[in-house]
């Protein structure tokens, strides 16, 4: 049988001749009852906390383990847009390598077919890069300024996706780079092709042909050179 607090104060005893003092006995179970109820209600308070404290564990460990798939949820799709991305890369580089080769192929065919008037071509040629090379380079500028209002202005808004976006942007700029060093090239090729064709079909009282050594020749130094920015993203 269990005894609560008032079940302990409240207990009486029959008498007995010579037996215990009843008002000690009162007493000492007024005390023990109020004891008791201290204990039981210290118990209590200690259930109470437990419970809370079990209750702010159980959510913590709930938050935890939210938070973990996130972080796993997060990983795999960086994952994913980095797997995307070089294969993006992969594929821009692709059709950059085959626009180069057709424009080789175009190029050769061209200069099969200009030899009788290479001198006028490589002048034509000659005015027609420096008035690109200035296009390309209003161009890239122009395009620079409007990736930098654009980064600006979409930076507050996707601030969580700018690692992603960055590297994405990083890529096409490294693909256009890539490109543009081929027509470069391409070009250079054909300047070349003129001017050996130039050399091998000149007439002995011809005027030797403008020869546009563009590696650093002497004909180099006397043409004017291409803008510093766009030198330097031929040179990478």
């Amino acid at each position: 049988m269990k005894y609560s607090p008032l079940d302990i104060a409240h207990q009486t005893f029959r008498g007995r001749l010579f037996g215990y003092d009843k008002a000690a006995v009162h007493t000492f179970l007024s005390e023990a009852g109020s004891q008791l109820e201290d204990l039981l209600r210290e118990a209590q308070h200690r259930r109470e906390t437990l419970e809370r404290l079990e209750q702010e564990l159980s959510e913590k460990r709930a938050a935890e383990d939210e938070l973990r798939r996130a972080i796993v949820s997060a990983e795999r799709i960086a994952h994913e847009m980095r797997d995307n991305a070089v294969r993006e890369s992969e594929l821009m580089v692709a059709q950059a390598q085959t626009q180069a080769q057709d424009l080789r192929r175009e190029q050769e065919v061209r200069a099969a077919q200009f030899e009788a008037e290479h001198q006028e071509r490589v002048t034509a040629l000659e005015i027609a890069f420096r008035e690109r090379f200035a296009a390309l380079e209003r161009e890239e500028n122009d395009r620079a300024r409007q990736r930098e209002r654009e980064h600006a202005e979409r930076t507050a808004h996707l601030e969580a996706q700018y690692s992603a976006r960055a590297l994405e942007l990083a890529t096409r700029n490294t693909a256009a780079r890539q490109e543009y060093a081929q027509f470069i090239s391409g070009y250079r090729a054909l300047v070349g092709s003129f001017a050996d064709l130039s050399r091998r079909h000149r007439l002995p009282d011809e005027t030797p042909p403008l020869d546009l050594d563009l590696s650093g020749g002497p004909a180099s130094e006397e043409a004017s050179p291409p803008p510093e920015g766009i030198r330097e993203q031929a040179q990478a």
